[in-house]
């Protein structure tokens, strides 16, 4: 056990240095921004993310160490997956997990990133948690604690309604009907609507947009393409590593685990399905890789296989931790490059005032690296956060606007007597313009 804290502990500090070092990405000075207009919940996603950078503003002097609380949050994932497990497993078994979580690309080098995966993940295996509680004590409390904790992870990611359909297809296939007490249930219903309140609120009062908003974005197309489902089944192969997908499948879990092997499988089933209908991202289906780690750690082979698997997503971490050093690396993926490209561009906002920015990622870098708010312009991209913001649409009698050569002008500003000029190119395809109301 003093081990396992032991490596918990030295794991946590190395997060913490990390994710100073690290620049915001884009999406993630997104939901920086977020925590500057402190709402019930917003467009695009749940509050969570947007709380816990709120959490962090007083460590903004410290390089980027705004992400700790939800780097923090992220990292007790581990514990809350040791207190699942130390009771069923071996100890070298639940180690191993732990090894496992701490090398995914996703629950390992991702959770450096704060994206509204991280408190959905712990949410997630919080109610994990519960559930076996209710399993295996049927306190009261237990039943609370679950509602809470899924209430909780609603305002994280809408992704948690999955663990609904996971515990029916539990109950149904398992024949655990008679062990839920039903006269109980009543409190997680009461609990989780308590807690998901925020969201809740936010959407009746929205006319439910954000809902509409993540139902069209994963259901979005008429006709197909197999890419999609080919890159989806490979990609999530990949993720979770070709060997450690073997050892899950053909594992023997022990009975008080059999649980898990709905909460792990039907997430990856439930995106395979939607993959017919529209792109999936590779981090959708998230919540399900705490379940396929801890159905992989009960085959046979785990401690074998387990190298091959440390070692090659070591190598990539490496590589990416080499972007922080080499910025000649950074070309090998435009995601790598962004934050570092607006970085350097976040100057614009104190040469040319006001400025606008043509996207919400451009918009955010710059005001996260500047600190001075910047907004982007209403109507230029897809609809977001920053067009439900009054500050969107200029007042002034010029301004500025930085964006993609590619990227088309509103057709507002194209309609009213503004003209145009262009100040300057700058690569590798930003140019900005100023607007002067005629």
């Amino acid at each position: 056990m003093k081990s396992l804290r032991n490596l918990w502990i030295i794991s946590l500090f190395l997060k913490l240095i990390i994710s100073a070092l690290i620049p915001l990405s884009a999406d993630e000075a997104y939901y920086w921004v977020w925590s500057h207009k402190i709402q019930l919940s917003y467009f695009d996603h749940p509050p969570m993310v947007a709380w816990l950078f709120y959490l962090g503003h007083f460590l903004e002097p410290v390089f980027n160490a705004v992400r700790w609380p939800a780097v923090l949050l992220g990292h007790c994932t581990l514990g809350l997956g040791f207190l699942l497990l130390k009771d069923i497993l071996p100890r070298e078994k639940v180690r191993l997990w732990v090894y496992l979580v701490l090398f995914s690309p996703m629950l390992g080098f991702g959770s450096l990133i704060v994206t509204p995966d991280l408190p959905v993940i712990f949410f997630w295996m919080l109610s994990l948690y519960y559930l076996f509680q209710i399993l295996e004590k049927q306190k009261a409390t237990s039943y609370l604690l679950l509602g809470a904790s899924l209430g909780l992870g609603f305002c994280a990611k809408y992704h948690i309604v999955l663990f609904i359909p996971c515990l029916l297809f539990f109950l149904f296939f398992e024949k655990k009907w008679s062990v839920v007490k039903w006269r109980l249930v009543s409190l997680t219903l009461i609990a989780g609507l308590l807690f998901s309140l925020p969201v809740l609120l936010w959407n009746y009062n929205n006319h439910f947009t954000s809902f509409l908003f993540q139902l069209n974005h994963g259901l979005e197309r008429e006709s197909y393409d197999v890419v999609w489902t080919l890159s989806y089944v490979l990609g999530q192969i990949l993720i979770i590593f070709p060997l450690i997908f073997w050892a899950a499948i053909y594992a023997k879990v022990p009975f008080k685990l059999r649980f898990i092997f709905y909460f792990a499988w039907f997430p990856l089933i439930f995106f395979f399905f939607t993959s017919f209908r529209a792109l999936v991202e590779g981090n959708w289906p998230i919540i399900a890789l705490p379940g396929i780690l801890i159905l992989a750690v009960c085959h046979e082979k785990i401690d074998k296989w387990i190298g091959y698997y440390i070692k090659f997503w070591t190598s990539i971490m490496v590589i990416v931790t080499a972007t922080l050093f080499i910025p000649m690396i950074r070309t090998i993926d435009p995601k790598l490059s962004e934050p570092y490209e607006l970085q350097d561009l976040s100057h614009l906002a104190f040469e040319y005032s006001p400025l606008y920015a043509g996207t919400y990622q451009m918009a955010s870098s710059i005001w996260y690296f500047s600190k001075k708010p910047t907004f982007k312009l209403r109507g230029i991209s897809r609809y977001d956060f920053f067009d439900t913001l009054n500050e969107s649409i200029p007042t002034a009698k010029k301004f500025f606007l930085l964006k993609h050569k590619s990227t088309n002008l509103p057709q507002w500003l194209i309609n009213e007597n503004w003209e145009q000029q262009t100040i300057k190119k700058i690569a590798p395809n930003y140019e900005l313009l100023s607007f002067t109301h005629l």
